[in-house]
């Protein structure tokens, strides 16, 4: 039985070879070397880091306590380098239906020290891989920019994040005005991209008082979609709260665990999401409760999750048992059992199962069928 993974396998070999002579050697080294032919695709797909650093300060990021700085600098990586280095990453899928790619994770794409990184970067992984790109970002983008993203990729995933108004200057003091947002979102709607507003991290006694506004702003400029995304805290994060006069008591009484030193604490804000989702629909947006439902969105295809949670209106056909068995037997794993939940499929697989092919089976999957996967190992 053939190795599904060969044909994916053969394709990444294919695009290295046509970026070897782009590149030196040394280049190469330090592409495969990269962080980005290694790092583990994330649920929102592979984040694409166009900097290191970020000069806005936002006081709710939990950046700076990964260890990054508050000064920013390009990403070493060239355009070709990157695509060399996805296309070497084992758990990388290239193409349409493969690996999401979110940029903005843990830096600012859109700041004058990357804005041009960033496109070249798309204008890359358009060429070369044609995979979904989604960006975020708070910093102003004029018409020539708007335009110059749309001609690369006019199905790209804009996210625009807006969380407050009132208290700009106490959260996001060096961030640009929601002014200045409100027109990125304008300009990107008249350059025939499809932004969507991206109202995360929901912070508790804040966002209660501003979602309202925000929304009505939003859809007055342009924004098709709304994308609401929960709060992640440290111990860091919640002082400077506190400095900053935000109730930090209500915080801590919606968290879902202890703080541990520099770890990152969930904080429960799903009332407070529903809340918006309703406002959202009264208003006409599409929701999406998780980010990689708008960039699968925005490239005209869509999910089970979508279909289950009425953000489409569509028919889903599940993929049969059978269909499933056959594939995890040509990954060279052993089926045991197959069920789907609600909007997810769970595959138990047989020991001994290798990490690597697993979780690229997973991603093969999920892709391909555009569902949630789960793939267990289980000792029999």
């Amino acid at each position: 039985m053939p190795n599904i993974f060969d044909e994916i396998n053969a394709l990444k070999e294919e695009i290295r070879d046509r970026l070897s002579s782009k590149l030196s050697k040394k280049e190469i080294r330090e592409a495969v070397h990269d962080p980005h032919a290694h790092r583990r695709p994330r649920p929102c797909g592979l984040t694409v880091h166009t900097g290191i650093g970020c000069p806005l300060r936002c006081v709710y990021c939990y950046i700076y306590d990964m260890g990054f700085q508050h000064n920013i600098r390009q990403y070493p990586l060239s355009p070709e380098q990157l695509v060399y280095a996805l296309a070497s990453n084992p758990y990388f899928i290239p193409g349409r239906n493969g690996t999401l790619i979110a940029m903005g994770s843990v830096t600012e794409p859109f700041l004058p020290q990357t804005k041009d990184l960033s496109i070249r970067y798309i204008e890359a992984i358009t060429k070369y891989l044609g995979n979904p790109i989604q960006f975020s970002t708070k910093m102003y983008i004029d018409k020539r920019d708007a335009w110059r993203i749309a001609d690369i990729d006019p199905d790209i995933s804009p996210l625009i994040t807006i969380i407050t108004i009132k208290h700009r200057v106490e959260l996001e003091p060096y961030a640009p005005l929601p002014e200045l947002r409100f027109r990125t979102i304008e300009n990107l709607l008249e350059a025939g991209l499809k932004p969507i507003l991206f109202y995360r991290p929901i912070i508790p006694g804040i966002a209660e008082e501003e979602y309202e506004e925000i929304l009505v702003r939003a859809k007055a400029a342009g924004a098709i979609g709304v994308v609401a995304g929960g709060l992640r805290v440290t111990k860091n994060i919640l002082s400077r709260l506190s400095e900053k006069g935000v109730p930090v008591k209500e915080i801590l009484r919606r968290m879902t665990g202890p703080l541990h030193d520099n770890e990152q604490a969930p904080v429960m804000v799903s009332d407070i999401k529903m809340r918006i989702k309703d406002k959202a629909l009264s208003l006409g947006f599409i929701f999406f409760s998780q980010a990689c439902m708008a960039n699968i969105y925005t490239h005209g295809m869509y999910c089970l999750r979508m279909v289950v949670e009425r953000t489409v209106s569509a028919r889903f056909n599940l993929p049969s048992s059978t269909e499933i068995e056959n594939i995890v037997k040509k990954a060279g794993l052993t089926p045991i059992r197959i069920r789907f939940t609600r909007y997810t499929l769970i595959v138990r697989v047989k020991e001994p199962c290798d990490k690597v092919r697993k979780f690229l089976l997973q991603e093969l999957i999920k892709y391909r069928y555009k569902i949630c996967v789960s793939i267990k190992c289980e000792k029999t």
